[in-house]
């Protein structure tokens, strides 16, 4: 008994979404490729989840924190906040609110809180200028990502139809 198409088509949109989430990983924590302060990965994760639902959006969440965490050097807070957020975007998701792009930047933008806040508490807040650091970088960081959460929300719908499956989740 081997593979259906529709099981086929379900793990080559996984591993091309988990692809996806290393390149832009690498190209976050890379200097001068991305638009300066963007946090793609975080929305990814946010998109992603809500397409593939609470076990796959918790895997590739952890997935992505971990590559965020091994190319930035951050001892493990992206994989916990990032496998967090892919789980509860799922889970919402599935349970109880519908996929649109209004969700998606709803949910990015609590994400993007949630994670830069408990990055700032973590790495930043004891520092001498951490307050001014929130204001001026980590708050700003997250508008910007958010205004460029539908383009993110649009490649993961775009991947998920390209390779539709109504296989169990």
């Amino acid at each position: 008994m081997g593979l259906t198409a529709e099981k086929k088509r379900l793990i080559i949109r996984r591993v091309i979404f988990a692809v996806l989430l290393i390149f832009c990983a690498v190209i976050q924590n890379t200097p001068g490729l991305l638009p300066e302060h963007q946090l793609a990965v975080t929305v990814m994760v946010v998109c992603i989840a809500m397409f593939e639902r609470e076990t796959a959006g918790m895997l590739l969440g952890l997935l992505a924190g971990v590559v965020l965490d091994v190319t930035g050097g951050t001892q493990g807070i992206n994989a916990i906040l990032l496998t967090v957020i892919g789980l509860v975007c799922g889970m919402l998701v599935n349970n109880m609110i519908r996929n649109n792009i209004v969700t998606a930047l709803i949910f990015s933008a609590l994400a993007l809180l949630v994670h830069t806040f408990v990055y700032w508490i973590v790495f930043v807040a004891a520092g001498v200028h951490g307050g001014r650091l929130l204001l001026t970088f980590c708050l700003p960081s997250v508008l910007y990502t958010v205004i460029f959460t539908p383009l993110w929300f649009l490649i993961t719908r775009g991947i998920s139809r390209w390779l539709p499956s109504e296989v169990k989740r």
